[in-house]
Order: structure tokens, then C-alpha cells, then sequence
């Protein structure tokens, strides 16, 4: 029997295995990775910093389960970019450097898929629904969760329906609380890498501001003050918080990297954003103003005076599966609910003589332009663009585009969170009625993003249903259209309406 058939420890030492750049891999400096290598938990997820190595162990661990368990693997990216650059730059590199690896992948070897035995690894992207439906996997490891298409994500796991296996890793720096790597890290165990105080044999995980001294500028124990070596710190070991929880946790951050010196730490601490700081040094979720939607954000909007449901009633409809909308007029929003029935809505049109309907374009290709089609004029289709720097948000047809609107997905969106927060939105009811609404709010978070000019742009992701925020949105544009001037949305210390919506 070969020990290094069935220990992947053994199997990297045995093969002298290297990193992309040629360096070997060690467990000196890096012990906090020995336990992480040797986990073949079904269900794993690491909320982690930046630079700290755990890409390339991730790609080690595919080849050696491929190898020795002969299971087929995805292993994605957020985009089909992601993949040509990781591929060619990461993958490739590692097999280059390691003969082993080079044995291993013979007869299928491109960007997409490596052959590894009996096995394949596929390499995937996740802003494309044809990705996630055309192979089938054991094992789905999702590389910067966070920065992904979370519904494709989810679409990868009918990839796993007729393996034995069914396994998930995830991992990722975090963005915010309770979406992507952090949604699966609350389910998970939540292990920490605990380090021994050698002066005071206090056992404690690393923190910030606590483990580190800003005047001798080094790691401190959090009991006795006293300095946590370098040593210190990579002889820990890692400890669970919970027992018998879905998923293996781990968080790796940059304070347990014993080559990252407290110095470097503080400087980082200066130097960068305090999300940056958050995400990509300590590999936290960041908790910042205007990154989630509060519950009081939505609910200080409330009134209990009745809303006489006159004037011009706008309707805004997420299709899909269900047709999700919100109801509202220029005094406010009183009505939202679900259906799966055209005639719902269009019992509305009939109920208040002068509404409009402003239907999502894509979810249904076929029932909104039906009723477009039967109610010319009262009906219009909404379609999203990217962002685009231009005051104009939304943009009506005209002659043969007419019946179509076109929006600024993201800004406008983050038009509508803004006039919450303003209280510049009347909302009909109580909180009880209002709650489901609410929740679809607070399934959506706000991340950084560089474009392709490298320009860091603010956008909106989901991390679970949000399909009222979209009709609360669609409803936004009617009104924009069709209120009166004098009405309760637009008061008269937003002079600048009218700058920001032509139209």
C-alpha cells in the first residue's frame, strides 16, 4: 500500500510538490493549512484574507481526490474570464512545476477541463446558465463565493443529484453579513486557529484590535499583554465553536500568517478602506452604512393614515415563475403580494381606470408582451442595462420603441434605498403587513467591483429572494412617468428630481 494514495500530506511531500511560482510546498509558516488539507468533509467553507495561499491548496487537494477517489469535480470562477486567467495562470503553472501532476493530466487538458486519471475537473464560470447545466459533479468547490452569480451557484448543485458523494466547498474573502461565503461560514462550525501565550498559557484566536499593540507595534496576548512570537503563532491549533453543524468553518486571516508582522498589519489598517480592512485582512463580512438595507430603513416609511388609492395607480410586476408585484400611486405604496395568474393583474388594470403596468421584461418572455399587447399605453416593459456615468437614469421608448422603458438597474436601485432612507416613501400599513416586503430587502447586499476599465463601481448582488425590490423598483419607474408633480413622493427639498429622472 502507498501511503501517498491515501494521505494527501504524504502524496505533497513525497512529490516535492510546488506552488505556481516553483516555491515547494512547506507546512513551515503555514501550519495553520496542515488540518485544512487533510479535510474531506463533505461540506466545508473558509472566510478568508487575502494572499494567504488557500487558492493553490484548493487546486492541490481537486487533483489529489480526483486522483485517488475518482470523482469528478467543478471548480468555478465568478466569470469565464476568471477561469482563463486562474487556469492559465495558476492551474497550468502548478502542473508545469510538478511532474506528478503533468502524469496525471494526459489526454484532456484545455482551460476548461483537466483529465486526472478517470476523472475530470471542470472549470467553470458563474454568470452564464449554460455553465451549471452542462456537466455533472461529486464535488462543487466555489472560489470567491461572494463575487459570483449566487443563483447559478445554487443551479450547480443539480449537478451533484446523481453522485454519492454531493459535496460543497466554498470559499472567498467575505463581502457582507449573512451573503456568500458568511451565509455558509453561520451554518459551519466556525473553527479558529488558536494560538498558546507562552508567558501566561492563556489559549486564545487573534483578533483586531486586541492582539496587537500599536505603540511596540507586535502581537500582544489578549490576557496578559505580553508578546505572541512568530512561533507562536504557527503553532496553533484550531478549535470548533460548535459540535455537529452542516458544514467544517474555517476563518483565515491575515494575523495568523506568521510572515505578516503586526507592522504590516497597522499599516494596513491606515492605509486602506475600512472594507478592505475588514474583507481582505481580517476575513470578515464588513458591516458599513449603505451595504445592507435595515429593517428601520423600510419601516420608518410606515403610516397608518389610509390611502384613497386615486390618481394614477402604477403596478410593478417581477415575473418568473410567480408574478411578484407592488402596488402604489403617487401618495405611496398600499398593496403587494404574489400570484401566478395574468388575470390577477390584469383585474387590477380593470379595478383602478387609470392604471399603468410596468412589467420586468425577462422573467416571461411571453404573458407581459401578450398583455402589452392588449393594453397599448397602460402596459410597458422595464429592461436593465449596466451602468452607465450619465444623469439619466431612465429613458422612455419613443415610435417604434414605445411600450419599452430602460433603466439603470444599479443606481436606480440605489435611488429607491436612498428615498427610504430619506423617508421620501409613503408605505400603507403595518409592520406585520409590510414584513414579507421587507424581507426581500434584506436579502440583497452592495459590494465594490472594478469595471473593465478598472474603475471601482458599487453594485447590488442577492443572496436570496429579492423579487420585490425589483416590482418595488419597476413601480418607481411608472411613478416617475406617471404621478403628479405636486405628489407626496417628490417634496420640495429634492430639488435635483428632476435632474436625476428624465423623463
Amino acid at each position: 500500500m502507498n501511503l501517498e494514495d491515501h494521505s494527501i500530506i504524504a502524496w505533497l511531500l513525497k512529490n516535492g510538490m510546488k506552488n505556481e511560482k516553483g516555491d515547494p510546498i512547506t507546512f513551515k509558516n503555514h501550519m495553520f493549512q496542515y488540518d485544512i488539507y487533510r479535510d474531506f468533509h463533505p461540506n466545508q467553507v473558509s472566510m478568508k484574507g487575502a494572499q494567504i495561499g488557500y487558492t493553490v491548496l484548493e487546486i492541490l487537494k481537486a487533483f489529489f481526490i480526483a486522483k485517488t477517489m475518482g470523482i469528478d469535480i467543478i471548480f468555478t470562477q465568478p466569470t469565464d474570464t476568471d477561469v482563463t486567467v486562474f487556469s492559465a495562470g495558476k492551474v497550468n503553472r502548478i502542473i508545469k512545476h510538478n511532474p506528478v501532476l503533468q502524469e496525471c493530466v494526459k489526454e484532456k487538458d484545455s482551460v476548461e477541463q483537466k483529465s486526472v486519471g478517470d476523472s475530470m475537473i471542470y472549470y467553470r464560470g458563474t454568470f452564464s446558465k449554460k455553465a451549471a447545466i452542462s456537466v455533472t459533479a461529486d464535488l462543487l468547490i466555489h472560489d470567491e463565493v461572494d463575487f459570483s452569480d449566487q443563483d447559478v451557484i445554487g443551479d450547480y448543485e443539480s449537478r451533484l443529484q446523481h453522485s454519492k458523494y454531493k459535496w460543497k466547498w466554498y470559499f472567498g474573502h467575505p463581502s457582507t453579513a449573512g451573503t456568500g461565503v458568511h451565509h455558509y461560514w453561520e451554518l459551519s462550525d466556525k473553527r479558529h486557529w488558536f494560538v498558546k501565550c507562552t508567558h501566561c498559557n492563556t489559549w486564545q484566536y487573534l483578533s483586531f484590535p486586541e492582539s496587537i499593540c500599536p505603540e511596540r507595534k507586535i502581537y500582544q496576548c489578549k490576557k496578559c499583554k505580553k508578546e505572541i512570537t512568530d512561533k507562536d503563532r504557527d503553532s496553533g491549533q484550531w478549535v470548533k465553536k460548535y459540535q455537529q453543524r452542516e458544514y467544517h468553518g474555517y476563518l483565515v486571516s491575515l494575523l495568523m500568517a506568521p510572515w505578516m508582522p503586526a507592522s504590516k498589519i497597522l499599516q494596513y489598517k491606515e492605509e486602506k478602506t475600512e472594507e478592505y480592512f475588514c474583507n481582505r485582512v481580517l476575513g470578515l463580512p464588513y458591516i458599513g452604512s449603505g451595504n445592507k438595507v435595515a429593517e428601520s430603513t423600510i419601516m420608518q416609511n410606515l403610516t397608518s393614515r389610509p390611502n384613497p388609492q386615486d390618481g394614477n395607480v402604477v403596478i410593478g410586476i417581477d415575473t418568473g415563475i410567480n408574478l411578484d408585484y407592488v402596488v402604489g400611486n403617487e401618495r405611496g405604496i398600499f398593496h403587494y403580494g404574489t400570484t401566478k395568474k395574468y388575470e390577477d393583474i390584469e383585474a387590477m388594470l380593470k379595478r383602478w381606470k387609470n392604471s399603468v403596468a410596468v412589467f420586468d421584461q425577462g422573467g416571461d418572455l411571453i404573458g407581459s408582451r401578450e398583455m402589452r399587447e392588449k393594453y397599448p399605453g397602460r402596459v410597458f416593459l422595464c429592461h436593465y442595462r449596466q451602468d452607465r456615468k450619465t444623469m439619466q437614469l431612465i429613458k422612455w421608448g419613443e415610435k417604434e420603441e414605445r411600450g419599452n422603458v430602460v433603466v439603470d438597474r444599479n443606481r436606480m436601485l440605489q435611488l429607491c434605498i436612498d428615498e427610504f432612507e430619506k423617508k421620501k416613501m409613503n408605505i400603507f400599513g403595518t409592520r406585520k403587513d409590510w414584513w414579507g416586503f421587507w424581507l426581500h430587502w434584506n436579502a440583497i447586499f452592495r459590494v465594490k467591483e472594478e469595471d473593465s476599465l478598472g474603475v471601482s463601481v458599487y453594485k447590488w448582488k442577492r443572496s436570496g429572494a429579492d423579487h420585490f425590490c425589483h416590482a418595488y423598483l419597476y413601480f418607481r419607474v411608472g411613478i416617475s412617468k406617471f404621478a403628479n408633480a405636486e405628489g407626496e413622493i417628490f417634496s420640495a427639498d429634492r430639488p435635483d428630481i428632476d435632474n436625476i429622472i428624465k423623463r
